[in-house]
C-alpha cells in the first residue's frame, strides 16, 4: 500500500478528532452564553429588587420586613457572586478547549501537508519509472534500427 493511502486512514482520524473538538467548543461557548445570561438576569433582578425595597421604605417598613428584604437582597448578591464565577469557570474550560482545538486543527494541517508531500513524491516516482522504461524502449529500438 502507498504511504499516501496509509496516510489517509491518519489524516481521517485527525480530522474526527477535529471535528469533535469543535462540538466541543460550539457547546462550551453556548454553555458561556447561557451562564452569562442568568448572571444579566441575576444583576436585572437584584437592581429591581432593591428599587423595590427602597419604594417600600420610603413608605414605611416594619423592621422584620425590611430584615426579610435585606437578608433575601444579601442571597440574590451571593448568586451574582456565585454565577460571576461558573462564568470565569466556563470562560477557562474555554480556553482550554480552543488551545486543544488549536493543537489538533494543526496536527490535522500537518498531516495533510505530510500526505499532500507523499503524493508529490509518488508521482515524480511514477513519472521517473515512466521515463526510465520510455528511454528503455527507445534504446531498444534503436538497437533493433541498427541490426537491420
Amino acid at each position: 500500500m502507498k504511504r499516501s493511502k496509509r496516510l489517509d486512514t491518519v489524516v481521517d482520524l485527525a480530522q474526527r478528532k477535529l471535528d469533535e473538538a469543535g462540538q466541543a467548543l460550539a457547546f462550551i461557548q453556548q454553555k458561556l452564553g447561557d451562564e452569562q445570561g442568568k448572571l444579566t438576569q441575576l444583576k436585572e433582578y437584584l437592581v429591581e429588587y432593591r428599587s423595590t425595597i427602597q419604594t417600600a421604605g420610603a413608605k414605611g417598613l416594619s423592621v422584620q420586613a425590611f430584615r426579610r428584604y435585606n437578608d433575601f437582597s444579601d442571597n440574590v448578591a451571593k448568586a451574582i457572586a456565585q454565577q460571576t464565577q461558573q462564568v470565569a469557570t466556563v470562560e477557562q474550560q474555554i480556553e482550554q478547549i480552543r488551545r486543544h482545538w488549536q493543537m489538533l486543527d494543526a496536527r490535522h494541517k500537518g498531516l495533510l501537508k505530510l500526505r499532500d508531500k507523499a503524493l508529490l513524491e509518488e508521482a515524480a516516482a511514477y513519472e521517473r519509472q515512466q521515463q526510465k522504461e520510455l528511454d528503455e524502449l527507445a534504446g531498444r529500438w534503436h538497437l533493433k534500427k541498427r541490426i537491420f
